[in-house]
């Protein structure tokens, strides 16, 4: 299957080509446009209202010689963009990565470097259950096509960028990789484990899984639970509130793991980042919320 250069057409179908020659499941998420610049102010509100760094920004604080100093977090140099930033960089080198492994098979017919990154830099329950436990993570940085890397990464600078100045810049980092590895170990257990078991076929427990949406889908459906009634323009023409738009992507991701689909969109991958923001909203910010209000 190839992707479709509408981005309509590849919101709807989530599909990609798989690793060449390798098959593995694309992960697409949410195509949205940037929301309102109006609403990235809004963000400020949460260290003024929690009297706490929920920025990363404070630094610690240690006595010397009776004296009261400050030791900064590595992460209090570091803006909410920047982390953005760094987390796009990481995904354009791992994509550099495979496309080395991949030029490197077709010239040469030298398939180790291409052996090697299947095993390190995809999920699959094969990886798993050979100890390879990174691939959790790892995974969440890792594309093969061009249009896949771009789609994910159009999403995160989107959202990203808003979702980074709310959370500020150690704690976004540490929900982009919580939501990876929920929705990585989902993948692979869904794939490789609940399916088999239901029909016998173990093919999935081999087939990788790459891509970025398991926590973008987090990040997306975290700023949808902040602000569901932001008004977003999906497809860049259809106008769509966000709480609506989420749970559409997160009902059409459920049908197609309930139904067993076989196309290349990791719906189990992405329902696992959704969960992961879902949690994350209802024990850790809705409480802060309560009190903004």
């Amino acid at each position: 299957m190839s992707y479709s250069r509408s981005l309509a057409t590849a919101l709807l179908a989530g599909r990609g080509k798989g690793l060449r020659p390798l098959q593995a499941a694309h992960r697409v998420s949410l195509l949205l446009p940037p929301p309102p610049r109006g609403q990235q102010a809004r963000w400020g509100r949460w260290e003024q209202h929690t009297k706490a760094d929920y920025g990363s920004r404070r630094g610690n604080t240690y006595r010397n010689s009776g004296q009261q100093q400050q030791r900064q977090s590595p992460f209090a140099q570091i803006s909410p963009e920047s982390t953005v930033y760094l987390l796009i960089a990481a995904n354009g080198v791992v994509f550099l990565m495979w496309a080395s492994a991949n030029g490197r098979k077709e010239s040469l017919g030298d398939a180790s470097m291409q052996r090697w990154m299947l095993n390190n830099f995809s999920a699959m329950w094969a990886n798993l259950a050979q100890g390879r436990l990174w691939t959790l993570v790892t995974p969440a940085f890792s594309h093969v096509e061009p249009f896949h890397l771009f789609v994910n990464m159009f999403m995160l600078y989107s959202f990203g960028t808003s979702v980074a100045q709310m959370l500020g810049p150690k704690r976004f980092l540490g929900f982009y990789l919580g939501a990876a590895v929920v929705g990585n170990l989902t993948s692979a257990v869904i794939r490789g484990v609940v399916i088999p078991s239901r029909t016998g076929d173990r093919r999935g427990a081999t087939q990788p899984a790459i891509g970025a949406s398991t926590s973008v889908v987090g990040i997306t459906t975290l700023f949808a639970c902040v602000y569901p009634m932001a008004q977003l323009q999906l497809f860049m023409i259809i106008p769509v509130r966000a709480w609506l738009a989420t749970i559409g992507f997160i009902g059409w991701d459920l049908w197609r793991v309930l139904a067993q689909d076989r196309s290349k969109a990791d719906g189990a991958g992405h329902l696992g980042g959704a969960a992961t923001a879902l949690a994350y909203y209802w024990f850790r910010l809705r409480p802060i919320i309560r009190r903004m209000r």
